[in-house]
């Protein structure tokens, strides 16, 4: 009776998605707060499965394959969502454009502001040190991470995502995508769920990794458009405003299990595997979701165009960027300690304290004042990330 604790969690994410996918299959209808929260289980319970399935892939897959492949079906449930709304945007237009980018920002800041303090602070109150170190291996992180986000700043300049900003975006990513089948990472170590699904024999193994991806895929495909117009429709009827329920709770919903899949790491004082898995998210997210969005908003809309950036948009992509590069500036060190990692998460929180354009402008620019000088102060160890990238492309 050996992972009874890892099979009850197996049940537990197959029952969040029992709810939707039967009344999906009978046509039951809802009102748009019961149906984004059935619907949310599933997406829910959908990305669990995702992530067990994609770690536990590395056993049976090349390396080279696995590290990207795993960051990639990690943020799937993620894309599914923002990809439906630029979808929408691109046939229906109005506010679908605005929700396109609120998902998109939302994800980004969340998981900076939220992931990576809190992953920081328990790795720091785990080890019982000051602060922590980080991998050698993370500078390929930080590189393409300051590069997206220096580019990132173009965006609200201009006042809208191109097609061929998407092109660079999506060609960072492709570049991260193989420079990190060079880089040396740590053995495959499975923990939890997928430690239990490698202990099963190999054709049984194998089984149940493509059952868990197939269904998780099924599920989310089924459930993105019913949990993205209940969020809206649910902020119609409580006078809740609707950009705010897009650009928190929808990602809230699709990126908790990275979060837990984390923490589960770091309590296991795998603090570098831990902090690994949420850096490689938001390079995912910083390159190949907002590079997605104007490519699916022009397939909607069956021409080629950009997604247009208003004035609101704007101050949510500047801020965005703003935090990426403070976020970038902390780790380019390869060291975080308490204060650091308070203030992340400290900032983060000062935008829902002042949830108004002047505050978020101001928040912007104390981001920035922050961020200068500490990568002016690192930019010996900025230098020493260029060169390891630089080495990393010659082999």
């Amino acid at each position: 009776m050996g992972y009874l604790r890892e099979r009850f969690q197996i049940l537990f994410a197959f029952t969040l998605t029992l709810p939707w996918l039967i009344s999906y299959l009978l046509g039951f209808h809802y009102p748009p707060h019961i149906e984004a929260l059935l619907s949310g289980l599933a997406v829910l319970g959908s990305a669990f499965l995702l992530s067990w399935a994609a770690e536990t892939a590395e056993m049976d897959v090349p390396r080279s394959v696995s590290l990207a492949a795993v960051a990639l079906l990690a943020v799937l449930p993620e894309y599914a969502v923002d990809a439906y709304f630029a979808w929408m945007a691109g046939k229906v237009g109005g506010d679908y454009i605005h929700y396109a980018t609120a998902n998109m920002t939302g994800a980004n800041r969340l998981l900076i502001g939220v992931g990576w303090s809190l992953i920081m602070l328990i790795a720091i109150f785990k080890s019982r040190k000051r602060e922590v170190e980080l991998d050698e291996g993370l500078r390929l992180e930080m590189f393409f991470l300051l590069i997206a986000t220096i580019y990132a700043f173009i965006l609200p300049l201009k006042g809208s995502i191109s097609v061929f900003d998407s092109l660079i975006f999506v060609s960072m990513y492709a570049g991260y995508a193989y420079m990190i089948t060079k880089a040396p990472h740590e053995d495959f170590t499975p923990e939890g769920v997928p430690a239990y699904l490698c202990s099963l024999p190999t054709k049984r193994r194998r089984a149940n990794v493509v059952a868990y991806m197939l269904y998780a895929g099924a599920m989310i495909f089924i459930s993105v458009e019913a949990f993205s117009e209940g969020l809206l429709g649910t902020a119609e009827n409580f006078g809740i405003d609707s950009f705010l329920m897009v650009q928190w709770l929808a990602p809230l919903a699709s990126e908790s299990p990275e979060f837990i899949v984390a923490m589960y790491l770091v309590r296991k004082m795998r603090v570098s595997a831990g902090l690994n898995a949420l850096i490689s998210s938001k390079v995912n997210q910083w390159t190949l979701l907002i590079g997605t969005i104007a490519i699916v908003f022009s397939i909607a809309g069956m021409h080629v165009q950009p997604l247009p950036l208003d004035a609101r948009q704007r101050e949510e992509v500047f801020l965005t960027a703003a935090q990426s590069l403070f976020a970038t500036a902390i780790i380019l060190d390869r060291k975080v300690g308490v204060v650091e990692a308070l203030a992340l998460l400290s900032l983060f929180c000062l935008q829902f304290v002042f949830p108004t354009v002047h505050a978020r402008n101001i928040l912007s620019v104390i981001y920035l004042a922050l961020a200068l000088p500490m990568l002016y102060r690192h930019r010996k160890e900025l230098i020493e990330t260029v060169r390891y990238v630089r080495t990393l492309a010659r082999r």
